[in-house]
C-alpha cells in the first residue's frame, strides 16, 4: 500500500472513529449532551481536528443519518428477498425495521429527526439518496403486493406512509416504555396491527 492510499485509509478510519464516539455518547448521555467536543475528547484528539472532518455537529449528525439508513437498505433488501410471497415479504421487512431500531437506536433517532437534525419531506431535492433508497424500496416491494392481490392503489405513495408511520409510531412508543407489555408484545401488535392495514387496503370500499 503507498502511502497516499494508507493516509487515506487512515483519515477514513479516524473519520469512523469520530461518528461512533457521537454514537456512545448519545447513547450514554442522550443526543443533547453530544457536542463536537465532547467527541473530540472521547477520541483523544483535539476539537480543530474534528473540524477537519465535519464542520459541526449536524454535519456529524447528518453523516449517521446517512449511515443508518445505508444500513437499514442492506437490512431491508435482505428481507426482501428473503422470499417470494409478496405479503410475507413485507412483514418480513416490518420486522427487520423494528429489530434494527432496537438494536442500534441512538441511530434511529437520528435517522427519524429525534437528534435535532432532519432532511426534509421525502422528495425534496435534498433528501439524502439513502433516504431515497429506504422508500423506493418498500414503494416496490408494496407494488409488488397490490398487483398479486389485485388492488387498484390510486396513490400508492400513500400507503408507503401508512406504513412507515405505523411502523414508526409503534417503534417510538416502545422506545420511550409508553406501551405495557414489553418490546415482543409491541412487536406482536406491530405485525398483526400490519396484517390490518394491508387486509384494509384491500377490501376498503372505492369511490
Amino acid at each position: 500500500m503507498g502511502v497516499k492510499q494508507r493516509r487515506e485509509r487512515e483519515k477514513q478510519e479516524l473519520r469512523q472513529k469520530f461518528l461512533a464516539a457521537a454514537r456512545q455518547i448519545a447513547a450514554e448521555e442522550g443526543w443533547q449532551s453530544v457536542t463536537t467536543r465532547k467527541v473530540a475528547e472521547r477520541v483523544e484528539y483535539s476539537q480543530s481536528t474534528l473540524y477537519e472532518y465535519f464542520e459541526n455537529k449536524e454535519a456529524i449528525l447528518l453523516a449517521l443519518l446517512r449511515s443508518g439508513y445505508e444500513q437499514m437498505v442492506v437490512e431491508m433488501q435482505v428481507a426482501f428477498a428473503s422470499t417470494d410471497d409478496p405479503e410475507a415479504r413485507l412483514l418480513a421487512m416490518t420486522e427487520a425495521y423494528w429489530d434494527f431500531a432496537f438494536r442500534a437506536p441512538e441511530l434511529y433517532q437520528v435517522m427519524h429527526g429525534l437528534a435535532g437534525i432532519s432532511y426534509g419531506v421525502y422528495g425534496h431535492p435534498d433528501t439524502p439518496v439513502e433516504v431515497k433508497q429506504s422508500f423506493a424500496l418498500a414503494r416496490e416491494a408494496l407494488q409488488q403486493w397490490a398487483e398479486a392481490k389485485g388492488v387498484q392503489v390510486p396513490e400508492l405513495r400513500d400507503l408507503v406512509e401508512a406504513r412507515r408511520g405505523l411502523i414508526h409510531g409503534l417503534i417510538t412508543l416502545g422506545m420511550a416504555n409508553r406501551i405495557a407489555g414489553g418490546a415482543d408484545r409491541i412487536k406482536h401488535i406491530l405485525q398483526e396491527t400490519m396484517k390490518d392495514l394491508l387486509y384494509a387496503w384491500i377490501y376498503r370500499p372505492r369511490g
